[in-house]
């Protein structure tokens, strides 16, 4: 006959102890599926009124969360606005078509996308503005959005290096420079005027004129 523990109580119907190791942390779990929402509505905000413009409490009311479930999650608003930054990332599929020109158009009107009409577009300006007083916050939206972008630019110059179709001792960086530049300087200081996919292939074919191998 089995002899039950001195306890009196059966060891099937104690709970369940944590891995050895392994502290629960006390009180609820933290729901993240408000997480996006409030994320969205910190992108809004930066958009609207920049980062000194900017309030917790705001956010949580369009977000249509409590104050107090902002900030459990992100203490202060540099914290908040560094991780809705983050976000921004945008996947970049690789242009290859075989043609150096097309390719390049190709890129060059995916830095385009990024104009003052998006979200991610009318951010940049008011970072920029802010550079100065948060250098941290503008160099996360270079990291997410400036530098992938030029970095597809900047991988279509390298091929046709490779391939032989431009200058051996091309400076990658510059040129990369010549063809992002123009776009984005027409779209923020050309008002209502688009920057037109004729436009695009008319810088490319001015810089491609310069730097193709002899």
């Amino acid at each position: 006959m089995a002899v039950a523990p001195a306890s009196g109580t059966d060891p099937r119907e104690r709970p369940a102890r944590p891995p050895s190791g392994v502290v629960r942390p006390p009180g609820r779990p933290r729901d993240n599926r408000r997480d996006p929402l409030i994320i969205e509505a910190t992108l809004a905000a930066l958009a609207a009124n920049g980062f000194g413009g900017l309030s917790m409490e705001a956010v949580a009311a369009a977000a249509g969360v409590g104050k107090a479930t902002v900030y459990r999650r992100w203490p202060t608003k540099g914290a908040l606005v560094a991780d809705a930054l983050a976000t921004l990332a945008e996947p970049h599929e690789p242009h290859d078509t075989g043609s150096l020109r097309d390719d390049l158009v190709a890129v060059v009107n995916a830095v385009r996308r990024n104009n003052i009409q998006t979200l991610s577009g009318r951010i940049m300006p008011r970072l920029l503005a802010e550079k100065e007083s948060h250098p941290d916050l503008f160099d996360t939206y270079r990291q997410q959005v400036i530098a992938p972008a030029r970095e597809q630019v900047a991988s279509v110059l390298r091929r046709g290096v490779a391939a032989g179709e431009l200058k051996a001792d091309l400076d990658i960086d510059l040129v990369t420079d010549m063809l992002v530049g123009p776009v984005s300087y027409r779209q923020y200081t050309a008002g209502s005027h688009e920057v037109t996919g004729t436009r695009i292939s008319q810088i490319v074919d001015t810089v491609l004129g310069g730097i193709r191998a002899r």
